[in-house]
This record gives structure tokens, C-alpha cells and sequence, in this order.
């Protein structure tokens, strides 16, 4: 298990990964679009270089781009997220840090998922380490979320999952996506969003195929998503690679962390 004791070394890594991937994403926005996101963007600054971040997690990073992705999920201070599919929790931790006191992060888990990372996502939060932080276990089929509460869902790297045909629900059906998705809809408050990164996938190729290389197309996504209720806004290249073969599983040798990954953006309407 990674170590969460931070040192000065690690400490001035993270504040130049941060400030890189701040510049990198200031310099795509023009003058008066970077001075209306400057509080926000130093925000998530603030959130990455924060000193209990693990030094291997920082220096994914530079791979995973946080700055920019929380960027375009438009994700601040005090706001309540819920991270599903959270896993061990890369971005858990960050969110904890980025909304701070006055907001609250769900670090939302199912079964197949706890059983996992369940040792990594109980160390990250053990002894109230992220006080701003709770775990949601609900079995996707049955999922009751407190209506409108939260101001944004994450979905990074999991939406795959639901089609998966190993992964059965508590009582052992399969995985009813669309049940799921109307709950995460009630979920969210009106005008929230609803962040997803998911694997690329083949726009030819049916969920439960590409499910088992842990991809999903971003087309597919999209329409599910529209069926549930939400609208779909925008899409980024912040995590495109051309190169990736959509036939190969995600973490075949030399493409781990560097697979073509969608970037969607959906709010539900007002």
C-alpha cells in the first residue's frame, strides 16, 4: 500500500507538476476566458500541490491531467461531489482537498468494486484522514441517492463496468445501467453536471464486447446518458491519443495510462 506521509522533496515535485499543468492549461484559454476561471484554476492548484497527496499519485499527474479535467467539470470550493466508481481514490483525494471544508465528497463504491480496492480506500480515509469524506456502498440495481443533493458525479474509468457480464448485481442479475443512471439523476441538483472519462472504445463494437477490454464508446455514452434525463454539453481532448488501438485490452503492455480517453461533460437541466 502507497504512503500518504508527505516530504519537502515530494512537496516541491508536486508544486512544479501543478503549476506545469496549470500553464499548459491557461495557454489553450484566451486572456479574459483565463482571468474569469483564475480563482477556480488556483483552487485546483491548491488541491494538487496539497502536501498529504502520495508521491506516486502525484506524479501520475502529469498522465492523468487533474488540472485540467476538474477544470472542465468546473468543479470549485464547497461544493458536494460524489465520485463514483471511485476505487482507491486518485481523484477522491484531490476532490477532498479542492472543495474543501465547506463541501463534501461521496467516495461511491459497489461490491465488485470494494472488494478491489477496498484496502486502499479504507487506508486513504482511515482515522478521519479526509474529514470531508464518506463512503457510499449501494448495490447499483438499488441505488438511493438523497434527491438533488449533490453539485456534481464523477464517472472516471467505470462506466465500462456496468456492462461488464462478470459483474452481477447483489442479488445476481445483471447490472441494469439505465436504473443506475435515473438514480444518479435524481441524485443531482438541477443545473449539476455529471463528469465522465471513459476508455474509447470502437463506435461498432457493442457494450459487453468492449466492456471486456474496459472501454466504452463515447457515442454509446452520450445516448445513455441522454435516455436518463441528463444533456450532454461538451466534450474535451484533454486525454486524446489517435494512437490507441481500440482491439487491445487498456492495460496491454506499453498503453496503461495512455489510452485514447474520452472527456463528457452532461448537466441536468434546470
Amino acid at each position: 500500500m502507497k504512503t500518504y506521509k508527505s516530504k519537502g522533496y515530494w512537496s516541491n515535485i508536486k508544486k512544479t507538476l501543478a503549476a506545469v499543468a496549470i500553464l499548459s492549461t491557461c495557454t489553450t484559454m484566451s486572456y479574459s476566458q483565463a482571468a474569469g476561471v483564475s480563482l477556480g484554476v488556483n483552487n485546483i492548484k491548491q488541491a494538487l500541490s496539497h502536501p498529504m497527496r502520495s508521491e506516486e499519485e502525484v506524479l501520475l499527474d502529469s498522465l492523468r491531467k487533474p488540472a485540467q479535467v476538474l477544470e472542465f467539470f468546473q468543479i470549485e470550493n464547497g461544493m458536494k461531489i460524489i465520485d463514483v466508481f471511485s476505487g482507491e481514490g486518485y481523484y477522491t483525494e484531490i476532490l477532498s482537498h479542492l472543495v474543501g471544508s465547506s463541501g463534501s465528497v461521496a467516495m461511491h463504491n459497489h461490491s465488485p468494486w470494494e472488494a478491489y480496492s477496498k484496502k486502499g480506500s479504507d487506508e486513504r480515509i482511515k482515522d478521519n484522514r479526509l474529514p470531508n469524506v464518506y463512503q457510499v456502498m449501494q448495490d447499483l440495481n438499488n441505488t438511493q441517492l438523497k434527491a438533488n443533493h449533490y453539485d456534481v458525479a464523477t464517472i472516471i474509468l467505470g462506466m465500462h463496468d456496468m456492462f461488464l457480464v462478470s459483474e452481477k448485481s447483489e442479488s445476481g442479475d445483471k447490472i441494469d445501467s439505465a436504473a443506475f443512471l435515473s438514480s444518479l439523476y435524481r441524485g443531482i441538483k438541477p443545473g449539476g453536471v455529471v463528469g465522465v472519462i471513459e476508455h474509447e472504445a470502437s463506435i461498432d463494437t457493442v457494450p459487453e464486447d468492449s466492456a471486456e477490454l474496459h472501454r466504452l464508446n463515447s457515442h454509446f455514452i452520450k445516448q445513455i446518458m441522454q435516455q436518463a434525463g441528463f444533456v450532454f454539453e461538451q466534450q474535451s481532448n484533454i486525454l486524446k491519443n489517435s494512437n490507441d488501438d481500440y482491439n487491445k485490452v487498456v492495460w496491454s503492455k506499453g498503453l496503461r495510462r495512455h489510452t485514447d480517453r474520452s472527456v463528457l461533460r452532461f448537466r441536468k437541466p434546470n
